[in-house]
This record gives structure tokens, C-alpha cells and sequence, in this order.
């Protein structure tokens, strides 16, 4: 199937975890994709990689000015880039404030601000930002991630109204997944030993209906349906994938749970 077969898609923080994920979804299913991320190129096979930082703004709109002129069009930006850490309010130093809010949010809209004028020209667009449960419910001890991931559901219903019909805006929520950045936050909490952090993360897996995380994968064909015309009518909306957790009352989620990275 290659659904997107001339289409040309932007991924942000495209070189590891979801956005590796979405990035092999987009190539399967026949899309030109632009990987962006601080990161070295990943193996999947992409079109294009910049290694830049998505709160430059030079640099982002470089990267979009690059793409369109190789390729004329831009018309999916999936904004995935994303960082987070834990400690409580009153010990998280600014600059770890400002770094997280900068890149979660402001990165998201650098990327918007320079992709929406070559999707307004082209006629169409579809954005996917890829928020959180913790869009929704707090983790002890995360506040500058969990405000990061609520601005993203204002950033996302905004452009959607702003910007329709020509351009669809939606935000996927993901649960619990398999990424490194969740390997990370096992081993903060339990030392490096290898059956501790599986034993961790199964925990965190239990917490969930389904009765174990997500994949990576699992989140990526999500966003390739919202990036797809079957989801022509979808916009302002946020599809969570989390196997259930947002419907459990009361949400019990560990200190150092992570949503989606």
C-alpha cells in the first residue's frame, strides 16, 4: 500500500522512538520523508535528514526552505521532537523549564510557522503533534513536561481553526511506549540492572487495560491515518493510544513514568 505516493512528509525528532517509528511508516506507505532531529541520520531509509535544533529558528525554517525547494511541496509535518525531567516545581532549575517548554512547544510551533505557508500554497496539509496522556492527567514531579504536553492541545485545536479547511490539525496521546527515553526513566528508578528495568516497565504495563505498553509502531499507524485523506474530516482532535489508561478512575502512575518517548 502507498497511500502517500508523491506526498512529502516532515517528521521532527525522526531518529529514534515514535518518530524512527512514524518515519518507517511514512517510507512504507510510499511518502518522500524529511527526518529532522539532533541526531545523526537513523537507518531507515529517508529522503532527507537535517540534524538541527527545533527552537532555532533559522535553522528550522533552512530546513523547510530546503525541502520545499527540492521537492516543491510539504503536506504532512509530524511534530514528535520532544524532551522531559522529572523533579518537583520548586527544584527544576529554570534552564531545564525553558529547555523543555522550548523544545516541546515552541519547537512545534517554529515548525508549524514555517510549513503552513507551503501548505496553504499547495492547498492542503495535514499536522499531527504528538502530545501525551499527560495532555489530560498530571505525573508526580513532571510539571514542566506535563504543561508542555497541555500547550500542545491549545497549539493543535488553534491550527486547526485557523487554518481549515485547507489544513487538518490533530494530536495523538500516546500511553506508555516502548521508547528509549522509557528505558531511561526505568533506570532512574531502579540502577542499570537489566531484569530491574524490564521487571519496571512490566509494572508500568500492568497499569495500563491492555496489560502491557505500547509500541512505537503501534502510535506511528495512528499518525499515518491522521496524516491520510481516510481521515479527511478529523481535525482539532487528539486520538489517545495508551491502552486504555485515560478511561481507568482513579489514574495511578508511577514517579517516573513516561508517556510516550
Amino acid at each position: 500500500m502507498e497511500e502517500f505516493t508523491d506526498k512529502v512528509a516532515i517528521v521532527t525528532g525522526g531518529s529514534s522512538g515514535i518518530g524512527l517509528a512514524v518515519v518507517d511508516a511514512l517510507v512504507r506507505y510510499g511518502a518522500k520523508v524529511v527526518s529532522v532531529s539532533l541526531d545523526e541520520k537513523s537507518d531507515v531509509n529517508v529522503s532527507d535528514h537535517f540534524k538541527i535544533d527545533v527552537t532555532n529558528e533559522e535553522e528550522v525554517k533552512e530546513a523547510v526552505e530546503k525541502t520545499t525547494k527540492k521537492y516543491g511541496r510539504i503536506d504532512i509535518l509530524v511534530n514528535n521532537a520532544g524532551i522531559e525531567q522529572y523533579s518537583p516545581l520548586h527544584l527544576t532549575p529554570t534552564e531545564i523549564w525553558r529547555r523543555i517548554i522550548d523544545v516541546n512547544v515552541n519547537g512545534s510551533y517554529l515548525m508549524a510557522k514555517y510549513t503552513i505557508p507551503v501548505m496553504l500554497a499547495i492547498g492542503h496539509g495535514s499536522i499531527i503533534n504528538i502530545a501525551s496522556v499527560q495532555s489530560y492527567a498530571a505525573t508526580k514531579n513532571a510539571a514542566a513536561y506535563v504543561t508542555s504536553k497541555h500547550a500542545l492541545l491549545g497549539l493543535t485545536r488553534s491550527v486547526a481553526i485557523d487554518y481549515a479547511p485547507k489544513i487538518r490539525c490533530n494530536a495523538v496521546c500516546p500511553g506508555t511506549i516502548m521508547t528509549p527515553m522509557v528505558i531511561k526513566a526505568a533506570k532512574m528508578e531502579v540502577g542499570e540492572d537489566e531484569n530491574a528495568v524490564e521487571r519496571k516497565i512490566e509494572e508500568w504495563g500492568r497499569q495500563h487495560p491492555m496489560g502491557r505498553i505500547g509500541r512505537p509502531e503501534e502510535v506511528a499507524e495512528v499518525v499515518a491515518f491522521l496524516a491520510s485523506d481516510r481521515s479527511s474530516f478529523i481535525t482539532g482532535a487528539c486520538l489517545t493510544v495508551d491502552g486504555g489508561l485515560l478511561s481507568k478512575l482513579p489514574i495511578s502512575t508511577p514517579n517516573a513514568d513516561n508517556s510516550h518517548h
